[in-house]
Order: structure tokens, then C-alpha cells, then sequence
């Protein structure tokens, strides 16, 4: 059996993100008034044998995922918070997504014949005035009131 190697890259916006500035609003309109920021990226999450490095080189040009002209890319989480605030991402997956599009869009018109599997979601960063504990309770209960759907959605609080 061959090594596999797990590589985790979001994607986020350079510019603003309207679905991001809307869902803080509904959420101070909700009464989630500790709620500095949010911000919203794609998360995946490549199992590969290989070189990790080629990899990365590689995948973070493929434009069905990174278009340089709109997206920026990371290969870890980065929480940029306030001495005063705490960030929680909040990851949301749908239940029976596998990926299994992305992963033949990049096998085979893309020629990654070292990608395994891909898991997709979608990863929301709230930036909450609050201590710890209280600002992970705040998290996910933002998350079960607005950010995600229940029914075919299922989410962890980072």
C-alpha cells in the first residue's frame, strides 16, 4: 500500500464577500451582537500519494478552483484575531457529497493521477467578542441558526 498524504488548501475572496457581509448582518439581526466578522471560504482537503510540495505547486493553479484574478490561497488555517476577540472557523459540509466531481474534473481533464479523494466545504471564520467557551457556544449556535441546513449539511466548530 502506497503512502497517502493529506493536503488541506482554502480558497477565499480578495474582494469583498457579499454572502459574507450579508450573513453577519442576519446575524446581528438574530442577536448574535458578539459577532465582530465573518468570512467565508472554500475548504478541500486532498488525500494524495507523492511529493506534497509538487502538489501544492500544482493545485493552487488549477483555475477551477484558484482564479488568480479573484482568489487568494492557503495551505493551513490562520486565525488573525484582536487581543480582545476569538475566531472560530465553522466547517460545513454537505452530508452525501464526496467530491467525486472535483475528483474526476482533476483526474482526468487534469491529469492529477495522484489525488485519491477530495473532501469539499465550506469554512466560515467568525471573529466573536467573547472568551473562549463562551465564543465556541456562540459559534456553533450561529451555525445550527443560520449557517447551516440540517437536513443535508453537517458542520465542526474548529
Amino acid at each position: 500500500m502506497k503512502n497517502i498524504k493529506t493536503v488541506e488548501m482554502v480558497v477565499g475572496l480578495k474582494v469583498p464577500d457579499n454572502t459574507a457581509i450579508t450573513t453577519l448582518q442576519t446575524l446581528r439581526q438574530i442577536g448574535f451582537n458578539n459577532i465582530q466578522d465573518v468570512k467565508r471560504a472554500d475548504y478541500y482537503k486532498f488525500s494524495i500519494e507523492g511529493n506534497v510540495n509538487k502538489f501544492k505547486e500544482k493545485i493552487c493553479k488549477v483555475d477551477i478552483l484558484v482564479n488568480a484574478n479573484k482568489h487568494f490561497f492557503e495551505f493551513e488555517l490562520i486565525k488573525n484575531a484582536s487581543p480582545k476577540a476569538c475566531v472560530f472557523f465553522v466547517m460545513v459540509k454537505n452530508i452525501n457529497d464526496e467530491g467525486s466531481g472535483i475528483l474526476s474534473a482533476l483526474k482526468k481533464r487534469l491529469e492529477f493521477k495522484n489525488i485519491k479523494k477530495v473532501d469539499k466545504a465550506v469554512l466560515w471564520s467568525l471573529t466573536i467578542d467573547a472568551e473562549e467557551k463562551g465564543a465556541e457556544t456562540i459559534a456553533e449556535k450561529a451555525a445550527k441558526e443560520l449557517l447551516v441546513n440540517e437536513n443535508y449539511q453537517e458542520f465542526e466548530v474548529l
